[in-house]
């Protein structure tokens, strides 16, 4: 196996892959951020997540450090933005999250590269998102990269909002 490497996850790791969370969940709520909690993204979704091929893990010797998931499954309120691309298909990507041991240490760029990359072979038009906006440094993050802000959203029973971005792939 590669030291580094961005794969498909897989059933056996979901256990591994809740303690990433927990960890993540820990240091957010730490840090102010109440984005994630014990609640989500908990089990069942990470192992639905899995079970339709969308969850991919960043394999660093041998051990997850990060993970992505990557689906064409907007939230319903998405619908209220307006987008840059409106032709074609759209990747989405949701639950970007990296170890917090090894955060700062561009994970969170490689998968966000492999995303894109993904959704270049695939023939996609462009990659979609929302972040909290308590999260400073995904807010900082996804302009960086490329990616627009493109308005915001507020979901039911949370206090603060979410931005929404988009890339616009040249394909």
């Amino acid at each position: 196996m590669n030291s580094n490497e961005i794969r498909k996850a897989l059933a056996e790791e979901t256990g591994e892959i809740m303690e990433l969370i927990a960890k993540c969940v820990q240091a957010m709520q730490a840090g102010g951020s109440d984005q994630w909690d014990d609640s989500y993204p908990n089990r069942e979704v990470i192992g639905q997540d899995i079970e339709r091929g969308t969850l991919y893990a960043y394999i660093d010797n041998e051990a997850i450090a990060g993970i992505i998931v990557l689906d064409e499954h907007p939230s319903e309120l998405y619908q209220s933005i307006h987008w840059s691309q409106e032709q074609g298909r759209h990747l989405i990507m949701h639950r970007l999250a990296v170890h917090p041991e090894v955060q700062g240490k561009g994970i969170a760029r490689k998968l966000i590269a492999f995303s894109e990359e993904h959704a270049r072979r695939e023939g996609y038009s462009s990659i979609r998102l929302d972040t909290y906006s308590k999260n400073t440094r995904a807010l900082a993050l996804y302009p960086s990269l490329g990616y627009e802000r493109r308005g915001e959203l507020f979901f039911p029973h949370r206090a603060v909002s979410f931005p929404v971005f988009e890339k616009v792939l040249n394909v």
